[in-house]
Parts: C-alpha cells; sequence; structure tokens
C-alpha cells in the first residue's frame, strides 16, 4: 500500500513540491530543503500543520512519524510545511529569557510591554516606557539581534514609505560557483573560466589574471595592490582526465566596497552565451533587446546592445556548430535519408571537382506519395511573405545560391524527375520573376502557368504616381481584378475597355502589352487552376520555417524535415477522426451554398439540363458538369445553382464534387509517414571533405530580415502640426489648435 504524501513546503515567496513516505528521514528533508532553498543546516526550523493544528513543530524523526499517523487519520493528502529562519523564530524566546533573567536594573518597565508571534511574523510592541542597561559595554543580555528582520523592522505601518519587496534571482547560486581547494571543473579551463567570472560578479568584487592559460589559471582580487587584498585563486588542469582543479584558494577579502554591481565588465560576450543558451536554443530568432531584457528581469545585470548581440551569435554557434564545418554532414545527411526514406529524391550538386557545395535539392518520398492525392498544381517562389489562411504541403525544396536562371531550371528539372509518371497536366502558380517564366517554358512547355494577383497589382499601382490619390488606385485595382476573374471573353472585353477608360488607354495598354492573357486572366487560362490565384500558398512556407532559415544549412535541412515529419504525422491523427464524406471546411461550404438557394424556381430543359431562376436565370448541365455563372467550372466544386439543380433532381451531391476536395484523398495524402535520421552514427566533420560555396561576407551587420519592396511598405504621412496620421500634411491640416 502506497503511504505516500505530497509536502508543500513553503519558505518566503517559495514554493516546493516534495513526495514523502514513511521511510523518510528528518536528515533527508533537511539537507533536500537546503539544496533546493539555498539554506544552511541550523539556520531554519520546520513547522507543519494540520486541519486542528497549524503549528506542530518538526525537529526529529518522530515528529515526521507523527505526522504521518496524524495524515492518515485525517485522511490528508497535502502536508503543508512552513520553513522559517531560526534567528526570527527564536527571537521572541530570547528576548523574554533576557528580559526575567537580566541583571541590570530596568527603570521603568510598562505593564503593555509586550511580545507577540504569530503563526508567520514575530512582532514587538513597545507603548510607554523604556529599558536603560548600566553596562552596556559588558554585558551582551539584553542585546538584540535584529538580523534578517531589521529590514522589514515597521515595513507593515509605513505603506508606500516602505521598503519593496525583493525578489531572488537566478544569479544567486553563482555566490557558491568557487568553494574550496581540490574543487573540480569537469569542463576543463571553459568552464572554471566560466564559474570564476560568474562568482566575481555575484560577489562584488573585480579579479585579474595573473595567468590564463588552457592549462593553468591564476586569478587575484583587482584591489591586490592597491588596498593589499589576499584573495586568490590558482587552478591546473589534470593530465589523467583534462578536468580542472582548485590546487589554491584563499577565499576570503580584506579589501572594503564588496557590493555587487549591475553592470560589470566581466559580463562579457562569452559568459552572455552560456547563460542565453537555453533560450536562444529554443528561438534562434530571439532579438538581443529581448536579452538585455531577460538578464535585466532574472538575473539582475544590465549590459550592452553589442555584448548581447555578440553573446546571442555566439550562443548560435556552440548549438549549432560552424558554418563552415556544417556542409561536411551534407553527403553524409542525403546518404542516410535515402536509406531510411526510401524513395526520397535527393541530389547533392558538388560541382565538377565534387570538393565544393552548389545546391541541394530534397523531395521526401512522403511528399511525392501525398502529391498524387493533391490537386495538380506546384506554387514556386523565391521571394516571401506571410499567409495564414492556406494549408500548404510542401513537396519540395532546394537550397541554391540565387534566384537565377540555371538554378531555377536545375531545380524544376529535378522537379520533372519526380513527376515523370505523374499522368496529369500540372499547373504552375509563380510571381512573374524573369528567371522562372523561362524555367517553367524550357522544363515543362505544355503546363500552364498563372501569374499571382498580388503581385500584378502592386506592378499595377507602381504606374500611377502618388498624386492621384489612395482612392482612385483602389478603383483601378477593383476593375483589374474584376478584369482577371471575368469567366468570358466577352466580359473580359466589356471590363477592359472600362478599364482602360478609367485608368488612362496609354497605361493600362502599355502594362498589359508584355502582359499575355493567358497567363493570368480566367477567360484566357488554358489550364485549371481551382480558383487559386495568388501565390501565398508557396510564399506562407518561408514564413513557416522562419525560425530556421538562420541555422547552418545541416541542422535547417533537418530541421524543415521535422517540421514536415511533424505535420504529416499531425494532420493524419487528426483526419483520422473525420467522419464526413468531405473535409470538414468543405462540408461546411457544401452546406452554406446549399441553404441560400432553396427558395429559387427550378424547370427541367432535359435529362441533364436545367434553368435556374434565381436573381438572373441560369443553366445548370449536371452531365457536363456547367454552370452558366462559370464558378463550377473554375473552382471545381459546385455553385450554388448547381447544388439546388442537384437536389432538385434527387440525386447525391458528394458525386459532383472533384474527389480532392473528398476526406479519402486528404487521409491519402498524409499517409505516407516521414522517418526519422538519428545521427548517433554521424560521423565527425572531420571524416568527409566538402567545402562551403565561395561567398563574400558583406559589410555591416548580417541581415536577417529582407527588404520590403515599395508595394509591400505602407506609408504613412504624420502631420507636423497635429501629429496624427490622418492622410494630411501640415498644410492641409484642418485640425483646431
Amino acid at each position: 500500500m502506497d503511504d505516500s504524501r505530497v509536502a508543500k513546503c513553503t519558505y518566503g515567496s517559495g514554493t516546493l513540491m516534495l513526495i514523502l513516505s514513511s521511510t523518510t528521514t528528518f536528515d533527508w528533508l533537511s539537507n533536500e530543503l537546503c539544496s533546493r532553498f539555498k539554506l544552511k543546516l541550523g539556520h531554519f526550523e520546520l513547522r507543519y500543520s494540520y486541519t486542528d493544528c497549524s503549528n506542530c513543530l518538526l525537529e526529529l524523526d518522530d515528529d515526521l512519524k507523527i505526522m504521518f499517523m496524524v495524515c492518515g487519520l485525517t485522511k490528508d493528502q497535502l502536508i503543508h510545511i512552513a520553513v522559517r529562519d531560526k534567528a526570527v523564530v527564536n527571537y521572541v524566546q530570547t528576548v523574554n529569557t533576557n528580559i526575567i533573567a537580566s541583571p541590570f536594573l530596568l527603570e521603568a518597565v510598562p505593564n503593555n510591554y509586550s511580545f507577540a508571534q504569530d503563526e508567520d511574523t514575530c512582532k514587538y510592541s513597545i507603548q510607554t516606557g523604556s529599558i536603560v542597561d548600566s553596562n552596556a559595554a559588558s554585558s551582551s543580555s539584553l542585546s538584540m539581534d535584529f538580523d534578517g528582520i531589521s529590514s522589514e523592522y515597521g515595513n507593515e505601518y509605513l505603506g508606500k514609505y516602505g521598503s519593496c519587496g525583493g525578489r531572488k534571482y537566478l544569479s544567486t547560486d553563482w555566490e557558491g560557483y568557487i568553494t574550496h581547494e581540490g574543487q573540480k571543473f569537469e569542463g576543463g579551463v571553459c568552464e572554471f573560466r566560466d564559474k570564476l567570472a560568474k562568482y566575481s560578479i555575484e560577489n562584488g568584487f573585480k579579479m585579474k589574471y595573473l595567468k590564463n592559460e588552457p592549462r593553468r589559471v591564476t586569478a587575484v582580487c583587482a584591489k591586490k595592490e592597491s588596498n593589499g587584498c589576499e584573495w586568490h585563486v590558482h587552478a591546473v588542469k589534470s593530465n589523467v582526465n583534462g578536468f580542472f582543479y582548485i590546487k589554491n584558494l584563499n577565499n576570503a577579502h580584506s579589501c572594503s566596497g564588496l557590493i555587487r554591481e549591475k553592470r560589470n565588465k566581466a559580463m562579457g560576450s562569452r559568459l552572455v552565451s552560456s547563460i542565453v543558451k537555453d533560450k536562444v536554443r529554443s528561438n534562434p530568432l530571439v532579438r538581443p533587446i529581448e536579452l538585455i531584457t531577460d538578464l535585466k528581469e532574472n538575473y539582475g545585470l544590465d549590459i550592452p546592445y553589442h555584448v548581447a548581440w555578440y553573446g546571442k551569435e555566439s550562443a548560435t554557434k556552440d548549438l549549432h556548430g560552424d558554418e563552415e564545418l556544417s556542409y561536411a554532414h551534407l553527403p553524409w545527411y542525403v546518404n542516410v535519408l535515402k536509406a531510411s526514406n526510401v524513395g526520397s529524391h535527393c541530389v547533392l550538386d558538388c560541382g565538377e571537382d565534387g570538393s565544393r557545395f552548389q545546391r541541394i535539392f530534397i523531395c521526401f518520398k512522403a511528399s511525392i506519395d501525398g502529391f498524387r492525392w493533391c490537386r495538380p498544381m506546384l506554387f514556386i517562389d523565391g521571394t516571401f511573405i506571410t499567409n495564414k489562411y492556406k494549408e500548404v504541403f510542401p513537396f519540395a525544396f532546394a537550397i541554391v545560391s540565387g534566384e537565377t536562371v540555371d538554378n531555377w531550371r536545375w531545380f524544376l528539372q529535378r522537379i520533372s524527375e519526380v513527376l515523370v509518371d505523374e499522368g496529369r497536366q500540372l499547373t504552375f502558380i509563380s510571381d512573374r520573376h524573369g528567371a522562372i517564366i523561362d524555367a517553367v517554358r524550357t522544363v515543362f512547355p505544355a503546363s500552364p502557368h498563372g501569374f499571382c494577383l498580388y503581385h500584378l497589382k502592386e506592378n499595377l499601382k507602381k504606374k500611377y504616381p502618388h498624386a492621384v490619390g489612395s482612392s482612385f488606385k483602389d478603383h483601378i485595382l477593383w476593375l483589374f481584378c474584376k478584369l482577371l476573374y471575368a469567366p468570358t471573353v466577352e466580359e473580359y472585353q466589356d471590363t477592359l475597355k472600362k478599364l482602360r477608360d478609367d485608368g488612362g488607354s496609354k497605361i493600362i495598354d502599355k502594362f498589359l502589352a508584355d502582359l499575355p492573357v493567358q497567363n493570368f486572366a480566367n477567360a484566357f487560362f488554358p489550364g485549371k487552376r481551382y480558383g487559386e490565384v495568388s501565390n501565398a500558398l508557396s510564399e506562407s512556407f518561408n514564413s513557416w520555417i522562419k525560425d530556421v532559415r538562420r541555422l547552418p544549412i545541416y541542422e535547417m535541412i533537418d530541421t524543415v524535415r521535422i517540421k514536415m515529419m511533424e505535420m504529416i504525422s499531425r494532420r493524419k491523427l487528426a483526419s483520422e477522426k473525420w467522419s464526413s464524406v468531405l473535409c470538414p471546411v468543405i462540408e461546411d461550404e457544401l452546406k452554406n451554398l446549399a441553404a441560400k438557394g432553396r427558395h429559387w424556381r427550378i424547370c427541367r430543359a432535359s435529362e441533364s439540363v436545367f434553368e435556374v431562376h434565381a436573381d438572373l436565370s441560369v443553366m445548370v448541365n449536371l452531365d457536363e458538369r456547367f454552370c452558366s455563372c462559370y464558378q463550377w467550372q473554375l473552382l471545381g466544386f459546385p455553385c450554388q445553382h448547381a447544388i439546388q439543380v442537384i437536389q432538385h433532381s434527387g440525386l447525391c451531391l458528394y458525386n459532383f464534387v472533384d474527389e480532392y476536395y473528398k476526406a479519402d484523398f486528404y487521409k491519402a495524402t498524409y499517409a505516407t509517414p516521414i522517418f526519422p535520421i538519428p545521427d548517433i552514427e554521424k560521423p565527425p566533420p572531420g571524416d568527409v571533405f566538402l567545402l562551403p560555396p565561395h561567398t563574400r561576407k558583406p559589410p555591416g551587420r548580417p541581415l536577417t530580415k529582407r527588404f520590403k519592396s515599395s508595394s509591400e511598405t505602407k506609408r504613412q504621412v504624420k502631420c507636423k502640426r497635429c501629429g496624427s496620421c490622418d492622410r494630411h500634411n501640415r498644410r492641409t491640416c484642418k485640425v483646431p489648435i
């Protein structure tokens, strides 16, 4: 039978949960509290409480046994233990004893002189009278030790004028990093230097090195010459195990002014690196200003910005290794990836001599199998923006030197090798980057290629000066979107005439001159793009992996693999709970469309042709999956007119929905997993020789964000008169001042 109990140990503002049993000893409990609360044996007392008593002493093993017996009788599973400083607990008892046994004269001992002690604090009050010591120099009977409570003396009565509550910083442990001769540092000279610097910072003194070598370190107090301080430490490296040991230590300072400072020169970038390493591991894109704030709040230390920046860079290098050495792992990684994920397509281009990295292409077997159940569309791009509304199925990615024609052709050639047996017409969506257009035309000449609407709108917006105003630009962009979405040639021509009249024929004609209609307009598009006219799907991939972009290449690729592995597994498990025929989002959309036109009149023309009388009458052909509103043809999903006709005919709606929208296809997309690639047998970098690409480090600090184009940045005009950003300036400001 398990007799364990949970003990809630409270010391000041800290709380510690421990599991106690009938075999727990008082010594074990005391040592555990000393270790966790940083206390010293003999300097604290323990009290526990239960339903009928809130102040029971806990001093011996017998007290622990009695405590468990009481808990068994009261059936309490939680024990409350209060940890108190012994100086505070014994204060009242010491004072009372001294008053009774004191040989001193009590000039006036008032009856209302009282000492009171409650459960948490010791209080005393003297309302009138005074105590006079006739021989204070030779006696200590009435000397009251205020250590530990003087800072709180009368604080509860001072309100806002009292002292503020303190806190325990994470650097408190540094005070005990250097303790005795023979102390061992398994991390060698690096660990010893790190802990010695932290020890000096927390104890409030500066030191200087007399010897600072890989095999021996000697440091003395910086005030040795000015104040003659004798503090010093000497540590050496052991030839047996490589550990560092303290051989000589004088840990007592004879100098003055040992006060811990918030800013210390010893707090350099290497020391910052050791402190923030865990934070950088969890968030590689953490900003230096966030590290400065963290050190201030949790360690009580102030550091300049450049120290935080270099500290973060050093932590990144320690965590993920040197970027140049990271390339040496790629040949091993590609081989293991192919072995663990059989059927994956990986190409590592190492140049003509095979010794220098050029580019790498990766397409997992899970992506190859899953794409067979996706719509035959590939969204490709080399520039990225954030889009959070679409679900991305990453198919393939490559790391190359830049967006050149050669690199884009090489990338699409690898895609063609993967999709050689696809058997479906692929549709590409991208921006109008010249290298992408050339590569698609060369490698996939028969595939339709649609241009991204977002980029087209931004390109058109640049054709007009700022003076025309945002309202005029918005109107022109609305007409252009209407031109793109026009389902018929007649509608396209009517909209184009309106666009030329309102936007200026010269500007519009010049813009459309190098924009083939088959690459953007629905009325002329030769393929099927299921309503997708934007490249946001591929551009959102960068946002999805933004936390790993700055990692060395090996860690970056493997982190992308892990994210894809987790994504496939997560979506597979989620889809297994579905019971609907369509994906839940599509199922809801179908229900919403079905509820819109229940009042429409439907007339049958033939077995499969119907006329729907809505606001405007339209024709629906079920055999051809055609509606004269053209939405069924463009989206591959029944429009609201077709849904009413299908229900009117008594047919099943699901039979008229493309298979790509069904739950079975979605589940099949994520059926093949990406398998782990353990690096336990990864060879050291020196065993494989692969050089990084030829690059030149640009001047200045490395950029972490790309420059946004003028179309992506919103320019705000701030009025210098009233200070608002309400689309006016100082000259046109009408705000009363």
